[in-house]
């Protein structure tokens, strides 16, 4: 079973595309990249089964189970497109957790149904596009009416973006987007280093600390060109009297 993932930076949405037989052996494969993808809290997941095809054993429960667990887990709608008729036919008896469609275009409509959470700014990489990075961040949580996280976002947003300032030195894009459970706020550069923790010191240092202090579960991903950095902050917070956030 081969796997490849696609990131689409106009929609939000993460392309999973499946190739190879579906079996007792490869469902693991399956249910784990389709997992991947819905914990990165993307408006939505694709699951392209045009090139999906099973043996004797291949149970479509993995489909699923695959799509109960990324809602469940993480609030994140997954939508199968493309499986050949005997798929698209059997999936019918499990239209409770998946939504097949016919191709890609019918999937796409069906998820710009759903009016997904997501912002999307490009940024230079000058100390200034730190606060541009909140404002969207505000902007965000005001449409969005999660007042609860915004200030742990902003904190969020404020590291990542001056990593990217600081030691990508290139063009970042942050995005902001919210499933049921999570607002994920993320930024994209051009540099392949991967962020390390290390102990904090007066001035540096602190960042990755102090996100994953006030996020919910936070991570890099590796992509072609740079990589991806991001936090998940729980939505279901609420105020707390004495200052910060606290989770239900």
């Amino acid at each position: 079973m081969r796997t490849t993932t696609v990131r689409d930076s106009e929609t939000g949405f993460i392309t999973v595309r499946l190739s190879g037989l579906l079996s007792r052996t490869t469902a693991s494969t399956v249910r784990a990249a389709v997992g991947k993808a819905a914990a990165e809290c993307p408006a939505a997941v694709l699951v392209d089964l045009s090139a999906l095809g099973r043996d004797a054993s291949g149970q479509l429960t993995t489909l699923a189970t695959a799509s109960y667990r990324a809602h469940g887990a993480w609030g994140v709608p997954v939508l199968f497109y493309g499986g050949a008729a005997d798929i698209a036919r059997e999936l019918v008896a499990y239209r409770s957790f998946v939504i097949h469609h016919a191709d890609r275009d019918q999937a796409l409509a069906a998820v710009r149904s759903y009016v997904p959470r997501w912002l999307r700014r490009r940024l230079g990489p000058v100390p200034a596009n730190a606060r541009a990075a909140r404002r969207l961040v505000d902007e965000a949580c005001t449409a969005w009416n999660l007042p609860a996280v915004r200030e742990d976002a902003r904190i969020v947003v404020t590291e990542l973006a001056a990593n990217a300032i600081l030691h990508a030195a290139s063009d970042f894009e942050v995005v902001v987007c919210c499933s049921s459970r999570y607002l994920r706020v993320a930024v994209q550069d051009a540099s392949t280093v991967m962020p390390r923790a290390v102990e904090p010191g007066i001035e540096h240092g602190r960042g990755l600390h102090l996100i994953a202090a006030v996020s919910t579960h936070s991570g890099a991903t590796r992509i072609r060109g740079g990589k991806i950095v991001w936090a998940l902050l729980a939505t279901d917070r609420q105020p707390n009297p004495l200052g910060g956030t606290v989770t239900s």
